[in-house]
């Protein structure tokens, strides 16, 4: 895992809820992965966190493990359909203002790279009925939002992200073997430019 290089101009929400240790070490020993993760304290409650964004290169990160997915429309997915693609999975959710700051671009990078093998999914996240399913109807209606949901469980927060950074946005890029290239948490200019760049460096297949 590359050093973490640190930017203090952002703002980052966190979720509702803090997985409890044990069920993050019986996670662990059961599927093995290695956790990707900040050093953001947070409490309970969501609420507005210490300003900063971290940006990581992950560049030893294992393949993270499979899991269903479960759409708006009652659907199911899994991540590793999208295998042999390069996939930007980005952990939001509705109430988040840097989640909103973030999105037109999401949206920019599903529509000018679909065509070059590049699939945008966003997982909002479990916020205990903060956000209902009309919510985020509206809000993937008010941005025009051409990539695919889904429902992110507790489990897939903590397998994917770990559980010392909850803040969210967070921002996964995987490139066409399904390894972690890049890991964004928050949201700044900063980072949309280092989003891009990973980005086109999966692309490249560098």
């Amino acid at each position: 895992m590359a050093e973490n290089s640190t930017e203090t101009n952002g703002t980052l929400w966190t979720p509702g809820r803090i997985i409890a240790t044990v069920v993050v070490v019986a996670l662990i020993a059961t599927i093995g992965f290695t956790l990707l993760g900040g050093h953001t304290e947070v409490d309970n409650n969501p609420k507005v966190a210490l300003p900063g964004t971290s940006v990581s290169d992950p560049a030893s990160a294992t393949v993270p493990a499979d899991f269903e997915v479960r759409t708006l429309e009652g659907g199911t997915f899994r991540l590793s359909d999208y295998r042999g693609k390069v996939v930007v999975l980005d952990f939001w959710a509705t109430w988040c203002p840097p989640c909103r700051e973030g999105t037109p671009q999401l949206v920019r990078i599903a529509n000018q790279n679909r065509a070059r093998g590049v699939e945008v999914i966003g997982m909002h996240i479990d916020d205990q009925g903060r956000s209902s399913p009309d919510d985020i109807r509206k809000f993937m209606n008010q941005y025009n939002i051409p990539y695919r949901v889904g429902l992110a469980t507790d489990e897939m927060f903590v397998a994917y992200l770990g559980t010392e950074e909850t803040a969210i946005p967070q921002t996964l890029v995987f490139d066409r073997s399904g390894r972690a290239i890049a890991h964004f948490v928050g949201y700044t200019q900063s980072h949309a430019r280092a989003l891009d760049e990973a980005v086109n460096r999966a692309i490249a297949g560098s």
